[in-house]
């Protein structure tokens, strides 16, 4: 049986991804330091329930290279899908160093020591922001790339890195998946689906970067974790590129209204100046992924928000009963 080493495995996409390999008969392995970029606590929860399922939860950073290393021999590992990284677009302006060397420095090490330890594949996580500003759309694999924010930097710099190992050491394999915009359950908290609908629920204004017209391809997060698992496996994935989304685009203000809908609240928003490190639009043409991969998405983000908003209602009455239970006894 193929054993997967997960890197980044705790986080949001990482806890699903981990969830649907498990859930189809593989064995998993989640590397994962539990930063404070959001709640660790969070991604420890994540990690006790994909380790109830079967997972390995080891404690390990990318960029400690002997850590990396004995884990992906001490636990047999075959394949690498490589989730870690340092997000956030508006982040890594403020942050650059850390983005990149997270970003760089920290997929160098899983390539390098993926190829000394002769594994049979390692799926890169790319993102949609290599390409900038968006010349067509639908966009496909061959788009242009002048991607806008030092977090887009960090990950068109990665596939660089995949460019040149391959043609280096042609026998080993390379997969890269840039994800478009992904939604769900367990978002982080920086991530728009989990930010429109916190603030709906503690009757919040939201605001929004610009004037709302802005389009995302939503993908929901289980769609995300259906193409890592084929990335992974396929063998027609070998050394090829996928943009992984939904096929489709939606408004922020359609969003917000669904939001609304769901939610059964009324929205108070505040339009602002759009940051100048996002894109206007994006729309993913998947029809390589469709073709070589048999990617078949099934989820919107109709879906998406209901289940981001179900998650939520239970985290806010787990965490009152435990601040409940934490207040003195009284007469």
């Amino acid at each position: 049986m193929t054993r997967l080493l997960v890197t980044g495995g705790a986080g949001f996409i990482g806890y699903h991804v981990s969830k649907y390999l498990l859930e189809r008969g593989l064995e998993v392995v989640v590397f994962d330091n539990f930063s404070d970029y959001y709640s660790p606590h969070l991604k420890r929860m994540n990690a006790h329930e994909i380790e109830k399922l079967g997972a390995k939860i080891v404690d390990g950073d990318i960029l400690n290279k002997k850590a990396l290393a004995s884990t992906i021999e001490n636990e047999r590992c075959r394949r690498v899908i490589h989730l870690a990284a340092q997000p956030g677009v508006r982040y890594s302006t403020i942050n650059p160093d850390k983005s990149l060397r997270i970003n760089v420095e920290g997929t160098s090490n899983v390539l390098n020591i993926s190829r000394e330890c002769n594994l049979d594949r390692v799926v890169v996580t790319s993102s949609s922001s290599v390409f900038g500003p968006t010349i067509f759309m639908p966009i496909n694999e061959e788009h242009p790339k002048n991607p806008m924010s030092v977090y887009g930097v960090s990950k068109y710099t990665t596939e660089l890195l995949v460019s040149v190992f391959r043609h280096l050491y042609p026998e080993f394999d390379t997969t890269i998946i840039r994800p478009f915009t992904v939604v769900g359950a367990r978002q982080r908290p920086d991530m728009a689906i989990n930010k429109f609908v916190s603030k709906v629920m503690t009757s919040s204004p939201i605001t929004v970067f610009g004037d709302g017209s802005q389009t995302r391809d939503w993908t929901h997060v289980e769609n995300m974790a259906q193409a890592f698992h084929l990335a992974a496996l396929k063998p027609k994935a070998k050394n090829q590129d996928f943009n992984i989304g939904a096929g489709s685009r939606i408004s922020v203000n359609v969003v917000l209204e669904m939001v609304s809908q769901i939610t059964n609240r009324g929205l108070s928003i505040e339009y602002t100046e759009m940051n100048k490190a996002d894109a206007k639009d994006t729309f993913a043409d998947i029809s390589k992924a469709k073709k070589l991969l048999g990617y078949d998405p099934k989820k919107n983000i109709y879906d998406a928000i209901e289940d981001f908003t179900e998650f939520w209602l239970k985290q806010f009455h787990s965490e009152r009963m435990l601040k409940q239970e934490a207040q003195p006894a009284t007469i």
